[in-house]
C-alpha cells in the first residue's frame, strides 16, 4: 500500500484564538467564577449554572479540549465514553474578553449496562463475520454489503462494495473492496474511507483480500491469487499466495513454505495473533493447518501423520480453522483416515505452547469447534456445515459437553430459555472477546439470519 496514511496525517486543526481558555491567563477580578452542577448519563453530561454578574457569555470544555462558546446556561456533551472520568471546566467572560477564573468539577460516567442478549436481523443480507479483541466493534458481510456495529452504541453502518473479514480494537476494518474489480482487492476502512492495498510490485492479480489483523490494527495478513502458474510465486505456492503487511512500515511480505510432502495447490491466510503468530490453511493432498511463528519463518504443521506411503493417518485444520485472541490456541477440526477413501472428524484445538492436541466427542463427534476463549473454554458446533446447537466444553475437561443455554445459565446466571428468539437447534458462538465477556453468534429466526451478542456482564433480561 502506497503511503496509506497519508491522507489521514496530515490532518487539518482548527485553532481557535480565545482571550480565555484551557491555557487559564490571569483572572479578572470583575467577574465571580460560575457556579455550576454536572449531571452524567451513560454516555453524556448536562451542566448547568446560575448567571454571572458581567459575563456576555460563557466558556465550557471537557479536560483539555477545546471549549464551547455560549450564551446559554445549560450545555450538553454527549457520546461520551462510559466508564470514564472528566472534568467539567466553566468560565465567564465578560464583553472586553476578561474571563472568570475557571470552575471545575470531576464527573464519572457509569459503566454501560447493555442488555445480556441483542440480535439485529440483517440488512442486506451482511451477518457477523468477526468481534474486536476488546468486545466494541462487530463487523460481517454477505454478497460484497459489508456491516459494522459499534456495540458501545448499537448503531449499525452499512459499507457498499466491501466484505468486511476482521476488526481492530480502534476499529479499523479488514477484508476486500469491489469499487474497481468485480474479484475484490485486499483493503482497509479507516475512518469512512476505502483504502486499497498495491500489490502491483508482486502480481498482476486483481484478486486479493485482507483476512485477519492484530488488535491494534498495524499487522494485517492476506492472500492473493495468482492466475500465473509460471509466475515465481504461482510455482511456489499454486494459485494462493499469503502475505502479510505491516501498515506502519508500509512493507508487504510474501511468507515463506516450510517442508511439505505434497504439491501445493494454495494457502490462505486465517488469523494472526497480538505477536504476530500466523495460522493458515494448506491445500494439498489434504487440507490441513500451518503456522508461521512470525513473517521471517517458513511453515510448521502443527498436527500431520501419515504412513510410509504419505497417505495421511491425521491431519487438523479445514477453511475454518482460527486463532484465539491471545495466540495460543488454534482450533478446528482433526481428521483420522481410517482407508483411503473416508476420513472421520472430531471437533479440535491446538495449544501452540504445549504442543498439545485436544479433540472432542459426545454430542459434537462430527462437529466443529466454531469459536474459543484466550482461557481455554471451547464452543462447539455439533455438525460439520452449516449451524445447529451450540455446545460448551473446556481443554481440560473434554468429557463435560454443555448446551450453551444451560451453561450460561449455571456459569454466568444468564437465562436464555425465556428471551432467545432463534429457532431450536439453529445457532451457534462464532467468536469471542479477549476477556471472554463477549461473545458473537450467528442464528435463525422467524425473521431470518440474524447476529447475536451475548454479554456476560450484561443487564437481565424480562421474560417474554
Amino acid at each position: 500500500m502506497k503511503n496509506i496514511f497519508k491522507g489521514f496525517v496530515a490532518a487539518a486543526l482548527a485553532i481557535v484564538v480565545m482571550a480565555c481558555g484551557p491555557e487559564e491567563p490571569t483572572p479578572s477580578n470583575g467577574l465571580a467564577t460560575p457556579e455550576f452542577s454536572a449531571n452524567a448519563t451513560e454516555n453524556s453530561i448536562t451542566v448547568s449554572w446560575t448567571a454571572v454578574d458581567g459575563a456576555a457569555y460563557y466558556q465550557i470544555w471537557l479536560n483539555n479540549n477545546e471549549p464551547v462558546k455560549t450564551d446559554k446556561l445549560v450545555h450538553r456533551f454527549d457520546n461520551l465514553k462510559w466508564n470514564t472520568e472528566y472534568t467539567v471546566n466553566l468560565q465567564a467572560v465578560a464583553a472586553d474578553q476578561s474571563c472568570s477564573k475557571t470552575g471545575t468539577q470531576k464527573v464519572t460516567i457509569a459503566e454501560r449496562k447493555v442488555p445480556a442478549y441483542r440480535e439485529w436481523i440483517p440488512q442486506n443480507g451482511s451477518t457477523a463475520t468477526a468481534i474486536s479483541d476488546n468486545g466494541r466493534w462487530v463487523v460481517g458481510c454477505f454478497d460484497r454489503q459489508g456491516m459494522v456495529i459499534d456495540l458501545d452504541t448499537d448503531d449499525i453502518t452499512l459499507l457498499e462494495n466491501f466484505d468486511c473479514m476482521d476488526v481492530a480494537d480502534n476499529g479499523i476494518i479488514v477484508g476486500a473492496t469491489y469499487e474497481d474489480s468485480q474479484s475484490g482487492e485486499a483493503a482497509m476502512y479507516i475512518d469512512g474511507k476505502c483504502v486499497k492495498l498495491d500489490l502491483s510490485d508482486l502480481t498482476a492479480s486483481n484478486m486479493s483480500s485482507f483476512t485477519a489483523t492484530t488488535p491494534d490494527g498495524e499487522y494485517i495478513v492476506g492472500w492473493w491469487w495468482e492466475y500465473d502458474e509460471n509466475s515465481y510465486y504461482g510455482g511456489i505456492y499454486g494459485y494462493i499466495v499469503p502475505f502479510a503487511y505491516d501498515v506502519l512500515k508500509d512493507r508487504i511480505t510474501v511468507l515463506e513454505c516450510g517442508e511439505n510432502i505434497y504439491p501445493i495447490q494454495g494457502i490462505s491466510t486465517y488469523g494472526v495473533g497480538p505477536e504476530r503468530n500466523i495460522v493458515g490453511v494448506e491445500q494439498s493432498g489434504a487440507m490441513m493447518a500451518v503456522v508461521w511463528e512470525d513473517e521471517y519463518s517458513g511453515f510448521t504443521y502443527p498436527v500431520f501423520e501419515y504412513d510410509s506411503n504419505y497417505i495421511p493417518t491425521l491431519t487438523f485444520g479445514d477453511t475454518q480453522t482460527r486463532m484465539t485472541p491471545n495466540g495460543k490456541y488454534i482450533y478446528s477440526v482433526a481428521k483420522t483416515y481410517p482407508d483411503s477413501s473416508t476420513d472421520l472428524q472430531q471437533p479440535a484445538c491446538y495449544d501452540l505452547e504445549t504442543k498439545q492436541l485436544t479433540t472432542f466427542s459426545g454430542a459434537c463427534a462430527i462437529g466443529s469447534v466454531s469459536a474459543m476463549t484466550n482461557d481455554g473454554v471451547v464452543f462447539l458446533n455439533n455438525v460439520p456445515i452449516g449451524y445447529e446447537t451450540a455446545y460448551v466444553s473446556h481443554v481440560n475437561d473434554t468429557e463435560t459437553i454443555t448446551p450453551i443455554v444451560d451453561w450460561l445459565l449455571d456459569e454466568h446466571s444468564v437465562d436464555l430459555y425465556n428471551y432467545i428468539n432463534v429457532e431450536e437447534n439453529s445457532y451457534v458462538i462464532i467468536g469471542a472477546s479477549a476477556d471472554g465477556r463477549t461473545l458473537l453468534a450467528l442464528g435463525y429466526t422467524e425473521q431470518g439470519h440474524v447476529s447475536i451478542v451475548i454479554d456476560l456482564d450484561g443487564e437481565a433480561m424480562p421474560e417474554i
